[in-house]
């Protein structure tokens, strides 16, 4: 089995970074010849973790260059038959605790308390201050189908770095 690594990002994630990684990604696919159904969950799952890093990259001051440790990082790999989607951002410390309770609760659901808890969340009308109502987690774990790894390390007295590994599967449809 092959293993590469297929994107290696360092930097501020906009719109235009999450389009350009995208094609990137798909030039990639196409070359090493990736069945269809592992690259669209791959894809989903990478524009859920790029935009999550857009969204709520924090802590971060102006101008920073690439390799400081406030700068978010974006990696997708192939190893033994499975795509490793690695994101990293920094985040307040204020915001982890129900950061992380929603990812602990997350963890403890199957696929059919997922498809209920997306339900009950895209129907309760509710949004964050930053215009989404906290689908892309739950997304990443349906179409993963496996735990949201993560951890949270200290960057600084404010803040802490977020790092996020999510796992599928290379199937052979």
């Amino acid at each position: 089995m092959e293993n590469y690594t297929l994107l290696d990002h360092q930097g501020i994630i906009h719109y235009e970074t999450i389009g350009e990684l995208i094609h990137t990604f798909k030039d990639q696919i196409h070359a090493r010849g990736i069945q269809t159904g592992t690259y669209k969950k791959v894809l989903l799952v990478m524009i859920e973790s790029l935009e999550n890093i857009m969204k709520h990259s924090e802590c971060c001051p102006s101008g920073q260059a690439p390799g400081t440790k406030y700068t978010p990082v974006f990696t997708v790999r192939k190893n033994l038959g499975q795509f490793i989607i690695l994101s990293s951002n920094a985040v307040k410390k204020q915001n982890i605790p129900p950061f992380k309770d929603k990812l602990d609760y997350l963890n403890t659901l199957d696929q059919q308390g997922l498809k209920e808890f997306y339900k009950k969340t895209i129907t309760n009308g509710l949004f964050t201050n930053r215009g989404g109502a906290g689908l892309g987690l739950i997304e990443i774990a349906k179409i993963s189908g496996k735990k949201i790894t993560y951890e949270f390390s200290p960057i600084d007295d404010h803040c802490d770095r977020f790092n996020m590994t999510i796992t599928i599967d290379e199937t052979a449809n």
